[in-house]
């Protein structure tokens, strides 16, 4: 047999090139995604929530099923405390280290605000943060979580001003990323004693407190206030605090707080995604009681893993962002059916609620800031 010179040519050239890198955290049978958050700190529960029972929980479903394509799916997290350096810190880690395919479920403001620059430099998806700053919308390598402050704000202010005929305003915020809108007093973050800004507040005699903070000072605002019989004001909660889990720091200090929750409740809900999310709870981690931090991961773990669905067996961190932005009225049985948008976000509604013994009283439908 003769071999044709040309043959042999394209041969060796063959034999000699070199393969095409494969993707960061794609192998033949797993994906790997990861994450700094908040295992210690002001929101460590919230943290151990969202992550290890709430989007581990959706992937050990998934795994079980097995897999996205065939790939298992595997997340590594670390904490960063709610500290910024850390999460930048953990972040560089997570990418130069671990190889991970994305970053999934951040928390907080603050921290994730100081990972973005770096995260797009590398062209790394950061899905589903859990922080409100509207800095993330519109990035291409970023889709968000939680309903963004300024979205959330209009909601909450259409709804107190023109439903409830509210007029003056006052807010107690966290001076930092999370805390960024128009208030009376600020505390810096870290601080826990807010009895000189509640008499403040006090003095100057709001209709509505918006309590923009995290558990521990807001727990502690909420105990002032009742302390010095402050009743004519209507306090309402943001971002973390709208969860019975933190609003039980105060008490019965938080008994008619109000808010905005973005979440059906995990306990109670007949929905069938929510009564699906309480089944897998109680299979896989049946020590672990329901709540809507768990629940937020859970989703994100869903979001993650339909966007991994169509991209197909060729999976890469464009064709996962492509594909993301192809969801148009994704049913998912715990939200409205859900569109991403050029925006990137993934929650642009929520429903008004107060606290009644200790629970979420829901006194809304869902509420639109289109």
């Amino acid at each position: 047999m003769i071999v044709r010179p040309f043959l042999l040519l394209l041969l060796a050239v063959v034999l000699v090139a070199p393969r095409v890198a494969a993707e960061p955290g794609v192998t033949d049978t797993e994906i790997v995604v990861g994450g700094s958050n908040s295992f210690s700190g002001p929101l460590a529960y919230t943290g151990e929530q969202i992550t290890k029972f709430g989007v581990d929980l959706y992937f050990k479903v998934v795994n079980d099923a097995g897999g996205i394509h065939g790939r298992k799916v595997r997340a590594v997290y670390y904490d960063d405390g709610y500290r910024p350096q850390d999460a930048v810190a953990n972040t560089k880690k997570l990418v130069e280290q671990d190889n991970v395919f994305a970053i999934i479920i951040p928390q907080g403001s603050p921290p994730v605000v100081a990972t973005l620059e770096y995260l797009e430099q590398q062209k790394v998806p950061m899905l589903f943060p859990y922080q409100s700053s509207p800095v993330t919308r519109g990035r291409r390598y970023v889709f968000q979580g939680m309903t963004l402050s300024d979205r959330s704000s209009r909601m909450m202010i259409d709804y107190l001003a023109g439903t409830r005929k509210f007029k003056k305003f006052a807010a107690l915020y966290q001076d930092d990323e999370y805390g960024k809108l128009t208030a009376t007093e600020s505390i810096k973050r870290g601080v826990t004693d807010v009895s000189a800004q509640i008499a403040k507040l006090h003095a100057a005699r709001p209709e509505v407190t918006f309590l923009v903070l995290v558990p521990g000072p807001a727990a502690h605002a909420l105990r002032e206030r009742q302390k010095i019989g402050w009743t004519d004001t209507l306090m309402v909660s943001t971002g973390p605090l709208t969860d019975e889990k933190y609003l039980a720091l105060a008490t019965d200090a938080a008994n008619g707080v109000e808010g905005l929750s973005l979440w059906p409740d995990p306990m109670t809900s007949d929905l069938k995604g929510v009564q699906l999310y309480r089944a897998y709870m109680l299979k896989y981690f049946p020590k672990n009681e329901p709540n809507r931090y768990s629940l937020a991961g859970y989703f994100a773990g869903m979001l993650f893993t339909e966007g991994a669905m169509r991209a197909g067996r060729n999976l890469t961190r464009d064709s996962l962002v492509t594909a993301l932005e192809s969801i148009k009225g994704f049913e998912t049985g715990i939200l409205p059916p859900l569109t991403i948008g050029p925006d990137h976000e993934t929650q642009k509604q929520g429903f008004w609620v107060r606290v009644e013994k200790g629970r979420f009283t829901p006194l809304t439908d869902w509420l639109k800031s289109e």
